[in-house]
């Protein structure tokens, strides 16, 4: 499928005529995540308003533009607010249930496909990348194992293309052009993030579910989930368009409008790399699902012991000082638990490049999420900090 760039007329018609009030992508009566009063699951009211007075400075300041911050703790969301602009140059400020292109937080779906198709024997985690893209049989690419590619330590630089994405007319393409290039380092060796280890896995699920890697996500995940308000492509008539916000990146000391909801999205396909649009609250469903053990509203996705493994830190990610357990990211001193299965999960999350965060800490039973759209900005790192003080979290002990 190539998606075709919307004309500047036709853009603006589908930003303006659809009315936002009856096009919500976010339904009132779709709570789930019920509000609840802070003290009612022992968080402090002074708690929430260092956050919400530390995010405010940071808008003020200009770094972010905007931001959507969404707190859940025991199934109940004790703080949600919005700050900024969704879209500064048309004076239209952030929203609640705005949809951000998410980029890197799209591995961790990638990877839980993977294991949901292991998990009905389609696979092993040794099994040769080969075995599933003939491309891959090479002698440089021959003995790449799965379990490389779930856990950056495939031998791939970042991103690990031969060349830009948009040189290709697909996924499968750019990742056969992958193979026949090979990874630039030895693999099994060191631990090296790269765009183009879960670009392989995207087409390993393809390739055994018979259907495009983003048509089995959107099914098997975003539909089961009931995340109504994601999506893996960007159409030129989805009716969700106007709710997407536009996306900025520094240019010099000031943040630049680079994207916006009248343009066609920036890959002609799924980049499983990092392609998929979501809100805080929905993301907060494939969160919970994991930070559950593998359930969401009784239905299971995956069995807990299959979360646990997923979840241990890797490592030669953890001598790298990064953490990362099988497509999920580790804040290190988090994950020194994650190897007892006496204890609870450890915290575990994913960021994304466009300037967004989500992290869980199944021992208190807490979700934060951070969704700027401001690309290269210096504030993720900060709420981190913020949400992770004392230890693990701000948010109470475990009840």
């Amino acid at each position: 499928m190539r998606l075709e760039t919307l004309p500047a007329q036709a853009a603006v018609a589908v930003a303006l005529a659809l009315a936002p009030s009856s096009l919500r992508a976010h339904s009132a009566c779709d709570d789930p995540f019920p509000s609840a009063d802070p003290a009612e699951v022992g968080v402090s009211s002074e708690l929430l308003e260092d956050l919400r007075a530390s995010v405010s400075d940071w808008v003020e300041a200009g770094d972010p533009v905007g931001a959507e911050v969404l707190v859940i703790k025991e199934g109940r969301t004790i703080f949600h607010e919005t700050f900024g602009w969704k879209d500064r140059e048309r004076g239209v400020p952030m929203e609640k249930h705005s949809i951000a292109r998410i980029r890197s937080m799209t591995k961790p779906l990638v990877g839980t496909s993977l294991l949901m198709l292991r998990e009905k024997g389609e696979l092993a985690l040794d099994d040769p990348v080969s075995k599933y893209i003939p491309a891959w049989d090479t002698g440089v690419c021959r003995d790449i194992r799965i379990e490389q590619l779930l856990t950056h330590t495939a031998g791939f630089k970042q991103p690990g293309y031969p060349g830009s994405q948009m040189a290709f007319a697909n996924l499968r393409d750019l990742v056969d052009a992958t193979g026949a290039a090979g990874p630039q380092m030895t693999p099994g060796e060191q631990y090296n993030y790269s765009d183009a280890d879960t670009a392989a896995l995207g087409c390993i699920v393809a390739e055994l579910s018979g259907m495009p890697v983003e048509n089995f996500i959107q099914k098997n995940l975003l539909d089961a989930l009931g995340m109504t308000s994601s999506m893996c492509n960007l159409s030129s008539d989805d009716p969700r368009r106007p709710w997407v916000s536009s996306t900025y990146q520094t240019s010099g000391t000031a943040f630049q409008r680079y994207w916006d909801n009248t343009q066609a999205q920036s890959m002609p396909y799924f980049r499983a790399s990092g392609g998929i649009y979501s809100t805080p609250m929905d993301y907060a469903r494939f969160l919970d699902m994991w930070m559950q053990g593998g359930v969401r509203e009784g239905e299971r996705f995956l069995p807990e012991s299959v979360v646990r493994d997923a979840l241990r830190m890797t490592p030669l990610s953890a001598s790298a000082g990064i953490g990362h357990a099988w497509h999920w990211q580790i804040p290190i001193g988090a994950g020194e638990a994650s190897h007892d299965e006496s204890e609870s999960l450890p915290a575990f999350g994913h960021s994304g490049s466009d300037g967004t965060v989500a992290i869980a800490f199944p021992r208190e039973r807490v979700m934060a999420l951070y969704f700027t759209q401001s690309r290269n900005g210096k504030t993720l790192g900060s709420f981190m900090q913020l949400i992770t003080n004392d230890r693990f979290n701000r948010f109470g002990e475990r009840r």
